[in-house]
């Protein structure tokens, strides 16, 4: 399905189950929705790719973007965005996502169970970040969230089945000022040498 139309006023578009009919795959450039803030696709069960284009020059206003419960979605190309929030939840198949070139102030990742956060993944500019239900996202050291200067909130909920020992040495930013562990059965111990615990006003351990 590839998108034409010129729709100038547009602020919101949502996209939801059956919309997109038989097709595998979706392309659209956000020149044509200059106005746009707000980008949702919702229950898409048929959909396999994304593709998000902007053209040099093109102007865009998106600020949020929300793909949930996509079953069969496999991956995800983006343009380099400026997002205040980005959700990701229930896409069980997605194995390829990259933000590396995107700013995104709040990112949240939930029951994508195949993808593997890579460095190239994360955005710049990262103020929040929530994962969980996602076995293969366990913080790793190569993820580079120690150089992620601006993170002030991290929670992890569910997923990270073989993790016992959180965090490891310089894994975290010193930014970070609120940390919440739920759910993680196998976790046996906090280690405090992977974090500076001066700047944090918040842990929360919830098994």
């Amino acid at each position: 399905m590839l998108f034409r139309s010129h729709l100038p006023v547009l602020t919101r578009l949502s996209i939801c189950s059956g919309v997109v009919d038989d097709s595998c795959s979706l392309s659209l450039s956000l020149g044509i929705f200059p106005k746009l803030t707000v980008f949702k696709i919702n229950g898409v069960k048929e959909l396999e790719e994304l593709s998000i284009s902007i053209l040099e020059g093109d102007l865009t206003s998106l600020r949020e973007l929300d793909l949930s419960n996509n079953p069969n979605l496999e991956t995800i190309e983006l343009p380099p965005l400026v997002l205040g929030f980005c959700v990701i939840s229930g896409c069980s198949k997605l194995r390829s996502l990259a933000l590396t070139h995107s700013s995104v102030e709040k990112l949240r990742i939930f029951k994508c169970p195949e993808l593997m956060v890579k460095r190239e993944i994360l955005p710049s500019k990262l103020c929040e970040l929530a994962i969980g239900h996602s076995k293969q996202l366990t913080p790793q050291v190569e993820w580079g969230l120690q150089s992620q200067t601006s993170l002030t909130k991290l929670a992890i909920n569910g997923g990270c089945e073989d993790m016992e020992l959180f965090p490891k040495e310089c894994l975290l930013p010193s930014s970070l000022t609120s940390l919440k562990i739920m759910d993680l059965p196998n976790l046996k111990s906090l280690d405090n040498g992977g974090v500076s615990t001066t700047h944090l006003s918040s842990i929360v351990r919830d098994h």
